[in-house]
């Protein structure tokens, strides 16, 4: 196995950790976590195209070979760079990165002007230096998140709109912790404008079903699909999520979220409703496959879950305003 690094985004302290193991658990032949910091993650992974942790990520910027690792000294920097581009020859740029103000004692400006010398215009890759935590990480990238592309899939930037639907990080956040494999049979029974099976098209599921008991949202959902050109990768119905018109384990993951908040009306029937759902669900994916959902945590959501029968894998929590902590369950069916 290669060893490889990836750069997580800060927006959450756990999440980003979690989906990049689920991605790996999905996309490579065998992988292992060496080590966990903050704002990066080092595994060793059979990965047939590695850059593809990176595309179908929502909090994964970065994914790269990794180099060479040790202590975030100016002097082991600069040496082991420069004995990389002796082997390797020189790269064409270095992007170097001091998370969040660690390793205080590191001269950025000595660091950035000595390894400048070993640029040269005819290399073919781009080395990274990333300190954090007192280690420094040095790599060969492979791989990006476009994030310029998840900016123009934000809610307000699709034709359709409406208040409350997530943004593109979490939804496909959710959708990689649901362990969602290209070619696969994926579902979202509230799919309110479309976010989820925008995203789950695009990193490769087989067919999309999307659901919603409001017509008006399945009419949008399609309209924000067809603007991505994504409607023949998509199946829209207006049908209720606790009687799905599904077959028993004909759906491979399950990523949603069901609504609840002042954006909807729901009036405090959302454990009555997702305890419903999550019977359906249980119905309807095939043993083993994952269902995750998001709740406001003073319903419980996990709760729910394992009161369904299903194993609870992992909670999330995200503040989203005075009033609402979202909790995001992953769930697996036996």
């Amino acid at each position: 196995m290669k060893r490889f690094y990836a750069l997580l985004s800060g927006e959450h302290p756990c999440m980003p950790h979690a989906e990049l193991e689920a991605i790996l658990e999905v996309e490579a032949l065998r992988s292992r976590v060496l080590a966990r910091f903050d704002g990066v993650s080092m595994f060793e992974a059979e990965l047939d195209h590695p850059r593809i942790v990176a595309e179908r990520s929502g909090w994964i910027r970065e994914v790269g070979e990794l180099l060479s690792a040790g202590e975030a000294d100016e002097s082991w920097i600069i040496d082991t760079s420069r004995a990389i581009t002796a082997e390797l020859g020189p790269p064409r740029a270095i992007e170097y990165r001091r998370y969040k103000q660690y390793s205080p004692h590191i001269e950025d400006s000595r660091v950035k002007r000595e390894l400048r010398k070993i640029v040269s215009p005819r290399g073919n890759y781009v080395m990274r230096v990333f300190i954090t935590e007192g280690v420094a990480i040095i790599g060969k990238v492979l791989g990006r998140l476009d994030t310029r592309a998840l900016h123009y899939r934000r809610p307000g930037k699709r034709p359709f709109f409406r208040p409350g639907p997530l943004m593109p990080q979490v939804t496909r956040a959710m959708i990689n912790l649901a362990r969602m494999k290209r070619g696969e049979i994926f579902l979202d029974p509230f799919c309110g404008t479309g976010g989820f099976p925008l995203e789950a098209c695009i990193m490769g599921a087989g067919l999309c079903y999307c659901f919603d008991v409001n017509s008006t949202m399945i009419r949008g959902s399609r309209i924000n699909l067809d603007h991505y050109h994504l409607s023949g990768r998509a199946l829209s119905i207006a049908a209720t999520a606790t009687s799905m018109p599904l077959h028993e384990e004909s759906v491979h993951s399950i990523a949603t979220d069901p609504p609840y908040g002042r954006s909807t009306s729901l009036r405090g029937d959302y454990s009555r409703l997702v305890s419903q759902f999550l019977s359906e669900a249980t119905r309807v994916v095939k043993p083993g496959s994952y269902i995750v959902f998001a709740g406001p945590i003073r319903e419980e959501p996990w709760r729910l879950a394992a009161d369904a029968g299903l194993k609870v894998v992992n909670r999330f929590h995200m503040h989203v305003h005075s009033t609402l902590v979202r909790e995001i369950v992953v769930a697996r069916k036996y």
